[in-house]
């Protein structure tokens, strides 16, 4: 056996193989994406962390690193982790050896296989064309400024242009806000409120204060709370992207001293919320401080339209109750409604703000 490794011919091992082949089997599939208990450190083997995306050759340990410090990356980053004792060169040797042995078949080991969602589906349909920085899509940029969020976007989101995996070449292509998540792909939404990922999806997470994390629904949350809260040592940040990925963000959550939510004012966010606060007793519900808006987007870009019904903020834009009292408001119009019923904020604000 030669002496010489091409790193570039170790890239193209499929981190699935390789793992069966030094015995180590995923405990599910979901879509493209392969979940592992964690081989690199210890575990209780309740929740499978360690997760493989083999069409992009690329693995995440959720639960963290191990003494090495590597909690993901490529095979070559894998094996490092897995042989810390081992030099870099012997490393790759390791690896060009373990890829020289039979394969342990695929298809025979999972315990068991999880549907895949339209969601993931969609999330493989879409090829990035390119990027570009805010600014050069007019479309975009007005729908950042509606959102109030524009000038705090630049430097955490970019233009991201994508098309159908299934269309033919050369017949256009769309345009969405993006950024990235912890696979190193793209999630992004556009102006019609379609939201989606371009390769698997996954957590957005803004590494900060260790002992400090902030958690959102989505981006643009993440955002409008950037835009209010500009902190000497900022916390760790993380966007689920979806709901659907809560279960793996508790997991990333439970050994962190300080934990502040804020999640969606409806249905869903508010179960979402006590999931979390149940598994992690210590976690702060934090939506009181857009409490009478749907999340935290709205607050920032609705708070000069407010009325007061029943003691309770309400914004006027898509307001169904406000419209349904307009025949009980008597002579006054809304607008005329509204312009003596604009309530005092600033005491509010000063108390949130102690």
């Amino acid at each position: 056996m030669s002496d010489f490794v091409n790193m570039s011919t170790l890239e193209e091992i499929s981190i699935v193989g390789f793992l069966a082949c030094l015995g180590h089997h995923p405990v599910y599939k979901s879509g493209k994406e392969h979940f592992y208990h964690s081989m690199l450190r210890e575990t209780n083997k309740n929740t499978p962390s360690f997760t493989v995306w083999d069409a992009g050759g690329k693995w995440l340990d959720r639960g963290g690193a191990g003494e090495t410090g590597i909690s993901g990356g490529g095979i070559v980053q894998l094996a490092v982790a897995y042989w810390p004792r081992l030099s870099f060169v012997e490393v790759l040797n390791k690896i060009r050896e373990i890829n020289s042995m039979d394969r342990v078949p695929v298809t025979n080991y999972y315990l068991s296989e999880k549907a895949t969602s339209p969601a993931d589906e969609a999330a493989f349909k879409f090829e990035l064309v390119r990027t570009r920085p805010l600014g050069s899509h007019f479309v975009l940029t007005q729908y950042l400024r509606r959102r109030g969020i524009l000038e705090i976007a630049a430097g955490h989101v970019v233009e991201v242009y994508y098309r159908r995996r299934d269309m033919p070449d050369g017949n256009g292509c769309f345009f969405a806000v993006g950024w990235m998540n912890e696979f190193g792909n793209w999630e992004f939404a556009n102006t019609k409120g379609f939201k989606s990922s371009i390769g698997a999806k996954g957590l957005s997470i803004i590494p900060g204060n260790p002992g400090h994390a902030v958690l959102f629904e989505g981006y643009m949350d993440f955002l409008s709370w950037l835009k209010e809260n500009h902190r000497r040592e900022a916390p760790t940040v993380i966007v689920l992207n979806s709901l659907s990925l809560l279960a793996r963000a508790i997991d990333d959550l439970r050994n962190i001293p300080k934990i502040e939510i804020f999640f969606d004012n409806d249905g869903p966010g508010i179960k979402s919320t006590k999931d979390i606060r149940k598994a992690i007793p210590w976690a702060k519900d934090c939506s009181f401080y857009y409490f009478g808006f749907k999340d935290y987007n709205d607050k920032i870009t609705m708070t000069p339209e407010l009325m007061v019904v029943q003691g309770t903020p309400v914004p006027l834009t898509g307001c169904k109750l406000l419209k349904g009292m307009a025949g009980q408001l008597g002579p006054h119009t809304i607008n005329q409604e509204l312009s003596i019923g604009i309530p005092d904020t600033s005491n509010v604000k000063n108390r949130l703000a102690r």
